[in-house]
């Protein structure tokens, strides 16, 4: 039988990465103060400026080199530290997510593939309990554009389809295995109304990650010829 494996994206695809966001904000802001919180948020964009990727532990730790300990103690510290590392990543999944991902695995191998730091991103797919909802088919790297090679490698199959919320990265992913893959836009978080580049356009664009659901399994495998929405 034929085999289909599925990339599936986390921030902005499985998880409300916006949300979680906009509530670490809520609580830096109280922890820490408006000045410290705006600086923490500076750092982060500038790290993220450098590496084209969220680190949130160094954002963290040059939070800490910066600040002389009268205007952050150890002990306020530690408790930001705390809230990034507990936090409640289950709350933060969209509807339908786990589900989906069943659904999916009905069909064919759903691995997680993500990007970002890999010690803060680990965490959240593990405590959002969806590395569990995968089997942990979970593969993490910094820039997974640079690595299709190899996740092809791990998880062979006659055809791919990749589900993320960046339209770049789909393109890129398109531009790369071409007609071996299935590219799925998820129009959630930050780059939902953000345009294609190149004139691209996805085999597959929906609004919410449980839409997927109501796809049979033979549409993963077909290029553009059966309107989505």
């Amino acid at each position: 039988m034929p085999k289909l494996v599925f990339w599936i994206d986390v921030d902005n695809t499985l998880l409300d990465n916006d949300g979680i966001k906009d509530k670490q904000n809520e609580f830096l802001q109280a922890e820490l103060g408006p000045e410290l919180t705006k600086l923490y948020w500076d750092i982060y964009e500038e790290v993220r400026e450098e590496r084209s990727v969220v680190d949130i532990p160094l954002a963290l730790e040059r939070l800490r080199e910066r600040v002389p300990q009268d205007k952050l103690d150890e002990q306020t510290y530690q408790h930001t530290l705390s809230m990034f590392h507990n936090y409640p990543f289950a709350q933060a999944l969209y509807p339908h997510a786990i589900e989906t991902v069943h659904y999916l695995s009905s069909l064919g191998t759903v691995v997680i593939v993500s990007d970002g730091d890999l010690v803060y991103q680990a965490e959240k797919i593990f405590n959002s309990n969806l590395a569990e909802a995968v089997e942990g088919h979970v593969m993490l790297f910094v820039h997974k554009q640079e690595h299709l090679d190899e996740i092809r490698q791990r998880y062979p199959a006659d055809h791919w389809t990749v589900i993320d919320d960046k339209p770049q990265i789909l393109f890129d992913i398109k531009k790369l295995m071409g007609d071996d893959v299935t590219t799925v836009f998820v129009r959630q978080g930050k780059y939902a109304r953000e345009s294609f580049p190149e004139n691209y356009t996805p085999d597959m664009d929906i609004n919410h990650i449980g839409d997927l659901q109501k796809y049979p399994g033979k549409r993963f495998w077909q290029q553009h010829d059966i309107a989505s929405s």
